[in-house]
């Protein structure tokens, strides 16, 4: 054998060697930091911040053990063209038009959620429900050993992806459709985005679960796969990728992860190249993000963006696929210069100059917090300490639900930097 064969055979079983190694770490959460965490609440010397956020969690868990097993199946209307097995849902903001006799076809009316879009005909809330469940059951799991958890997340999993009877198809053709424009649209792929953000981890840590079987992995490596596929070479699917707001952006973060996942790390640096390219226009010099500023729900699009390019840059660090973090677009403006843009107004006391119908000032948080861990720093310091995660009375539903989600974030799933330094 040739020394040019040798070494590229070399090369080969060193970059095979490294997938191995890398095969059960986690995507988006940190695999050391949750072990501390646990091992902080084992020994009864977590932070009054995180014994909350684990209680919160604990919480939710102990809820999902009631719900019912979820499946697509479950929705009433029938896409047509479609069957029960094909996800379905009907875009938040688009309403019927009061002026046609049969409201046809709808008009869009931003940041105004229709209700029609939020009950059981379609698979919306479902999925959203379904995830969140299977996410607290599995880190339920993972901190209190509690076999209950574990064998109710399996169970989830295993209805709405494997069992033939109420399984998903592997695609989203019909999310987010409009009566009267479209029975799904690109659009609708942002519905997917759970599938990395919170069941990828989830499937990553249950290969260590008792219960888990060989048969249930292959299954789920082969719904994954296909699902990429889907992301990949479907025209909905290209079309998301080009969006030029955080539709595309969360696109990135879902091929990603789902690549993650199924050991594609070429998969993964051509999501953070595609990323690279969108922040040319999305991140204006001083940080604000123009494109997210002109919605109704300003803030919290703003904030939305962001989240998902911190989980990508997060996922580029660990598949070594490029510095996300520190890039810098022409007008020398990146990931940093927009949460610098930001970090002023996690504190309430500071008015949003734009506007926002919704906004829950300590959502950014988390991703302050986790930019002072990645880049060893503590340029957001003070704004994670004097973060307020008190759900006031007016904090109802969604709202109380995102400043209980920045706690756990935060405080659970990570450790502020200087809470890490001082222990």
């Amino acid at each position: 054998m040739g020394r040019r064969n040798i070494a590229g055979l070399l090369c080969s079983l060193l970059l095979w060697s490294s997938l191995a190694a890398r095969a059960d770490t986690l995507a988006f959460l940190a695999d050391d930091q949750l072990a501390q965490v646990k091992q902080q609440l084992a020994d009864n010397r977590a932070a009054p911040q995180t014994v909350a956020a684990w209680q919160a969690l604990q919480r939710q868990a102990d809820k999902a053990l009631q719900h019912p097993l979820m499946s697509v199946t479950d929705k009433t209307l029938t896409p047509e063209g479609g069957s029960k097995h094909d996800y379905l849902s009907l875009s938040a903001y688009w309403w019927p038009d009061s002026r046609k006799a049969d409201g046809l076809p709808w008009v869009r009316r931003d940041g105004e959620v229709n209700p029609a879009s939020k009950n059981d005909q379609s698979d919306g809330v479902r999925l959203a429900a379904f995830t969140a469940d299977v996410q607290a059951l599995t880190l339920a799991w993972y901190f209190s050993g509690e076999q209950r958890y574990v064998d109710k997340a399996m169970a989830q999993l295993r209805h709405w992806f494997i069992a033939p009877q109420t399984r998903m198809n592997p695609s989203l053709t019909f999310a987010q459709g409009v009566p009267g424009i479209g029975a799904g649209r690109a659009s609708g792929i942002l519905d997917g985005r759970y599938f990395a953000t919170r069941i990828v981890d989830s499937l990553l840590m249950l290969r260590h679960a008792p219960g888990w079987q060989a048969s249930d992995e292959q299954a789920m490596q082969q719904w994954m796969s296909d699902y990429l596929h889907w992301l990949q070479t479907s025209k909905n699917g290209q079309k998301e990728a080009q969006a030029q707001n955080n539709h595309g952006n969360w696109y990135a973060v879902q091929v990603a992860g789902i690549a993650w996942y199924l050991q594609r790390p070429e998969v993964i640096k051509q999501m953070v190249a595609l990323a690279q390219s969108k922040l040319a226009y999305q991140i204006a010099a001083d940080g604000s993000q123009p494109k997210e500023l002109a919605r109704t729900r300003s803030f919290h699009y703003s904030w939305f963006n962001l989240q998902a390019l911190t989980a990508l840059a997060e996922l580029a660090a660990k598949a070594d696929a490029g510095d996300l973090w520190r890039y810098q677009n022409a007008q020398q403006a990146g990931i940093l210069r927009a949460l610098d843009f930001m970090a002023p107004f996690s504190d309430d006391q500071k008015k949003w100059p734009y506007k926002s119908m919704d906004r829950v000032s300590v959502r950014i948080i988390p991703l302050l917090s986790l930019a002072d861990n990645r880049l060893q720093d503590n340029r957001y310091q003070r704004w994670t300490e004097q973060a307020n995660f008190t759900a006031t009375g007016d904090q109802q539903g969604e709202k109380r639900g995102a400043v209980i989600a920045a706690q756990r974030d935060t405080w659970l799933l990570s450790l502020p930097r200087t809470s890490q330094m001082a222990r």
